[in-house]
């Protein structure tokens, strides 16, 4: 038996490293919409209700941002205080 091989009790490293490697990714997601908002705005020209696609496209995005960060946050807040690993996520099958 290869002693290598991946194991249940790894599930909890795998989910980790996709959660890392998704808080970047949300955020240039974000960022984008923010791009995608403002062009909408700068074609619009005179059709008001293309400007206000834009604008509410920018402000879901801006909204987006500022829960993320704030609930990042509020955890890195929590793990100080308390000393508890919340922004790490670890699952044990042992």
């Amino acid at each position: 038996m290869n002693s290598d091989a991946a194991q249940l009790s790894d599930i909890g490293i795998y989910f980790g490293n996709i959660l890392s490697a998704m808080m970047p990714l949300l955020g240039f997601l974000a960022f984008g919409a923010l791009l995608f908002g403002g062009f909408q705005v700068l074609t619009a020209g005179a059709d008001t209700k293309a400007a206000g696609a834009g604008k509410s496209t920018m402000t879901a995005a801006a909204i987006g941002i500022v829960f993320a960060l704030g609930a990042w946050l509020v955890l890195t807040i929590i793990e100080k205080l308390t000393g508890a690993p919340v922004t790490q996520f670890r699952l044990s099958f042992d």
